[in-house]
């Protein structure tokens, strides 16, 4: 929680700087490429930070209360006090760990937030998917083998009323199947495929589907997840891409258009 904290506080500390530097009429190019470039390396070490919480988090025996108390605290919640604590400490770990989006990948599956989850990777922006991303992916499929996460195994073959509800076995195998089409055919790839089409035909007869085109609810739970994800992503995205163009032989901008982030995407 105290990481978590001051890690906010340095992100935020950030911002305010960059924005005073690329607001200063007194600033030339060379200037602004060189705190974009800080600004962007900064992020990357936030992102590295988030990923090594993560891996405390589910790997160091210290971690073990509180990963029992995190554990489904979003698809399992109650309506008792102990459930919207639990949910709160959900929602506050879910700031920091977003930062890196793996980590939030798996924070999200332990938590029982497949909607969430499944939600933000329909529109994961293309500088996310970068080489660190894939060798991430990699170790989070090999986390789902292990019998930390075997529950998961067993909860996609639960059949609930409503499959569109944040802890649905029907949301967790959508979840498992867009992280399988991220990924390139590898062995993570095989091992993935293998479970989910062990497990296709028996959804596919057990679970109606029909309802998974339903509309988000605004200012639902989940509905304030996925715009922390979203929001935290794209700073990334900027940060990124404003480094790219700073490393160019182009004036380094100050404002992107859509236009711009468009053709970084497509790039």
């Amino acid at each position: 929680m105290s990481f978590a904290y001051e890690l906010d506080k340095f992100i935020v500390s950030r911002m305010k700087r960059r924005e005073k530097v690329l607001e200063s009429p007194e600033v030339d190019s060379h200037m602004v490429k060189q705190e974009l470039a800080s600004f962007a390396k900064d992020l990357a070490f936030v992102s590295n930070f988030a990923q090594q919480l993560g891996i405390v988090l589910f790997a160091a025996p210290e971690t073990e209360q509180i990963r029992q108390v995190l554990k489904n605290s979003i698809g399992l919640k109650g309506n008792t006090v102990r459930d919207a604590r639990r949910a709160r400490l959900f929602h506050i770990l879910l700031y920091t760990l977003s930062h890196n989006i793996v980590a939030t990948l798996a924070f999200c599956l332990w938590g029982g937030a497949f909607l969430t989850a499944s939600t933000f990777l329909q529109n994961i922006d293309p500088l996310d998917v970068s080489l660190m991303f894939y060798l991430e992916i990699d170790q989070l499929v090999d986390l789902i083998e292990r019998p930390l996460f075997r529950h998961l195994h067993l909860h996609m073959l639960e059949c609930e009323d409503d499959p569109y509800q944040e802890g649905s076995g029907a949301m967790l195998f959508r979840t498992l199947k867009s992280i399988l089409m991220l990924l390139p055919q590898s062995t993570s790839y095989i091992i993935l495929k293998e479970r989910l089409t062990s497990i296709a035909r028996y959804r596919q007869s057990a679970v109606a589907l029909s309802g998974l085109s339903r509309k988000i609810v605004p200012g639902s739970e989940m509905d304030a997840f996925v715009k922390r994800i979203v929001s935290v992503r794209r700073l990334h995205c900027d940060a990124k891409w404003r480094n790219v163009r700073a490393e160019s032989l182009e004036e380094p901008s100050r404002t992107l258009s859509e236009d711009q982030k468009l053709t970084a995407a497509q790039q």
